[in-house]
Formats: C-alpha cells, sequence, structure tokens
C-alpha cells in the first residue's frame, strides 16, 4: 500500500529530520513506529498524511506518487488521529453536531441528500458499537466527555468512512496509564475488525509488544529496526526494542 523510497526532510534552517528513508507497509499492517524525541517519528506521520512534503525521494500510496493525489482525494483516504483531540473534533458543538459535520465533509452523496432523522437514528445505532453513553448523549457537548470517551467517539465518527489508511501519533498520550490502556485495547480491536492499514507512533513499549504485527524504529532520522512478528509471546522482543530506542 505505501513504498517509501530514499526520503528525505530537510527544515528551511537545513536541519535535517528524516535521512534516506525507504520502506514498504503492506495492505492491512499495523506497523508500531518507535523511537525517542527527535528520532523523526510525527515528522514520517507529517510526510504520509502530506502536512510535510518530501525534500528528497518518494512516497506513494495505492501505486501512486502522494503529491499527484487532489486534497479532497488525499483527506479521505487518509486518517490521521493524535493526542490532540481538538485537532479532530469541535469542542464547542454536541456529538451530534460533531457528527453531521464530520459526516458531511466525507460524504459527497450525504450532502447531496442529507436527512437529519434517519442520520441521527443510524447514528444511534452505529456509536452504540462503540460506547453506549455516548450513543445515548447525542446532545450532550464535547466538553463534558471524558478524554477517553472523546478519543473513542473521534475513532468511531472518522472510521465510519471505511479510510484506507489511519495514522496514530501519539493518541494516547493525553490519557492517564489506565484509560490509556482502555484505548489502545479499543484501537486494536477496532484495527482488526475492521481491518485497516494503521501506522501508529507511540512511546511505550508495552504498547509496542502488545499490538501489531509489525515494529519500525526510528533514530536520529534512520530506520534502524524492522521487525514482523505476531502478537504475544515474543522472548526477549522487549530487550531488542529498548535496546534500539
Amino acid at each position: 500500500m505505501i513504498n517509501i523510497d530514499n526520503v528525505q526532510f530537510t527544515l528551511p534552517n537545513g536541519l535535517e529530520i528524516i535521512k534516506g528513508l525507504s520502506c514498504t507497509i503492506e495492505k492491512e499492517d499495523f506497523v508500531v513506529l518507535l523511537g525517542g524525541n527527535g528520532s523523526g517519528k510525527s515528522t514520517l506521520i507529517k510526510l504520509l498524511n502530506r502536512h510535510y512534503l518530501p525534500t528528497q525521494g518518494t512516497i506513494e500510496f495505492d501505486g501512486k506518487d502522494i503529491k499527484k493525489y487532489s486534497d479532497s482525494e488525499y483527506a479521505i483516504s487518509v486518517i490521521t488521529l493524535t493526542q490532540f483531540v481538538r485537532e479532530s473534533l469541535f469542542f464547542d458543538l454536541t456529538i451530534e453536531e460533531n457528527a453531521q459535520q464530520i459526516a458531511l465533509a466525507y460524504d459527497p452523496y450525504l450532502r447531496k441528500h442529507f436527512k437529519k432523522k434517519p442520520f441521527l437514528a443510524d447514528l444511534k445505532k452505529y456509536l452504540g458499537e462503540f460506547n453506549e453513553k455516548l450513543a445515548q448523549g447525542l446532545k450532550e457537548p464535547l466538553y463534558n466527555l471524558s478524554g477517553g470517551e472523546q478519543q473513542i467517539l473521534a475513532f468511531a465518527l472518522y472510521l465510519k468512512h471505511q479510510p484506507k489508511l489511519l495514522l496514530l501519533d501519539e493518541h494516547t498520550s493525553a490519557l492517564d496509564p489506565k484509560t490509556a490502556d482502555k484505548i489502545m485495547q479499543f484501537t486494536g480491536k477496532i484495527i482488526k475488525e475492521k481491518k485497516l492499514t494503521c501506522i501508529m507512533t507511540t512511546h511505550n513499549l508495552d504498547f509496542a509488544i502488545d499490538y501489531g504485527n509489525r515494529v519500525l524504529a526510528l533514530n536520529d532520522g534512520r530506520l534502524v529496526y524492522d521487525s514482523r512478528v505476531e502478537p504475544k509471546g515474543r522472548g526477549n522482543r522487549k530487550f531488542l526494542l529498548a535496546k534500539c530506542y
């Protein structure tokens, strides 16, 4: 699905962040991307979602250079969620209003044929599959929800439109450890059920061990570790990850 070929990214001040990085991501891969601060993890995510464009090299998505997609076409195909939920949701709106705004942005057919009553009925049923409190509180403003509920809502609303690629950049970092564990369990379940291709950055080695089928690690803008594995029961993998981290 993704082919990264000799990609380099340099800031205007000459600081090189990504240095000749090459790798391939297959369809339905759940990639956990590790690296310390300044390793280039978040920059790579921003290259994949076109927030940045490579200084050198190419990134292909579904066999096509990402530069050749229209903004709307790429936005529908590639969804990014971060620890900053305010980047994804409208906090001054209710659950229902957020759902409507996002649905109209991602569904051209719905924009022409929107009918509120069936939309809300479908929304209530859909959100019930994720979290019953969200389904029953459509009139609730987002600032009344917990951080975990906000992340679940963002997942639900953006994944309803079946993106081809999900990018998660430290999406549990702003949560307390117990909530982060719950959200990570939820994340793994949804990715598996929907057969999504996902790249997730994290500082949590336990998440890297317990989730995903592949681990990549960056150090100083270079790929230093690449392993395909089955979840659970991986012997000395934690030691190897800690060493390259």
